[in-house]
């Protein structure tokens, strides 16, 4: 219905937007950098961020500038799980093979890590989702499995992505080990108000649709009520574009934004 009623050459707002047509911010692209640097000395860096301001659009684009000829990537999900489970699933993501005693996992992760820096030069990728429901023995676990070599050297790259409250609680005594270990620590904003009126346009724009479909007034309402978040902004954004073209309107008011904001 919002394609055909405003001649959009697809939907806009949309999370698989192709690497090249992102809207970046300018923090956007400081963790860029920051993942760069960490593309070429290795470590553990720890990105964090409030839910909705685009760490996994981050972390996507970073993965996908990485070859797969010279990086063997590992995407992690399930953060909430057991000692033994972090190291069953560490050990399938890298070999596909199933494991079940602590001792024989942890040499055949270490092995295979080894193997692919020597032998296969694959750089490891470990990207952790949700890394602050890790167990604080699981970051215990992590910095024994990147010891190599009476820990002189770091053969990997880890990206902890994480609430922004894990940064506190890494802070902690107990974990004070495991904290002096990370390499680099980034912690994602949301958009000002200027970037989120311009995401707002470019969203617009790489669809095809004209850039005054918002008016200036919806716009800012947009933005209040959104306060930056680029999830709320796009799905707001996207119902306020459903709301107009239900009340056959060619351009959205902010009565428009106010009807969407009761869908959130």
């Amino acid at each position: 219905m919002i394609r055909a009623y405003f001649n959009f050459k697809a939907l806009p707002f949309q999370k698989n937007t192709i690497p090249e047509q992102l809207y970046q911010s300018q923090s956007f692209k400081e963790g860029l950098k920051r993942l760069e640097y960490l593309k070429q000395n290795r470590g553990i860096m720890l990105l964090t961020g409030n839910s909705g301001v685009g760490k996994s659009t981050l972390i996507r684009t970073f993965s996908d500038s990485l070859s797969t000829q010279h990086y063997k990537i590992c995407y992690i999900p399930l953060a909430s799980v057991s000692i033994l489970d972090f190291y069953r699933q560490l050990n399938f993501f890298l070999t596909g093979i199933n494991l079940h005693q602590k001792a024989a996992l942890f040499f055949s992760i270490q092995e295979t890590i080894r193997n692919f820096i020597s032998n296969r030069k694959l750089v490891p990728v470990f990207l952790f989702d949700e890394a602050h429901l890790f167990k604080n023995d699981n970051f215990f676990e992590l910095q024994m499995i990147l010891n190599f070599d009476f820990d002189s050297i770091c053969p990997a790259i880890i990206v902890l992505i994480a609430q922004s409250h894990l940064r506190e609680r890494l802070a902690r005594d107990f974990l004070y080990s495991f904290n002096r270990r990370i390499s680099l620590k980034f912690h994602l904003i949301d958009l000002n108000k200027s970037e989120s009126l311009d995401f707002i346009k470019h969203s617009i724009a790489i669809v095809g649709g004209s850039p005054d479909v918002f008016s200036t007034a919806a716009l800012d309402v947009i933005y209040s009520n959104s306060q930056g978040n680029l999830s709320m902004i796009s799905k707001l954004a996207f119902n306020s574009l459903f709301a107009a073209a239900y009340s056959n309107k060619k351009i959205v008011s902010e009565e428009e934004v106010y009807l969407a904001s009761k869908e959130l």
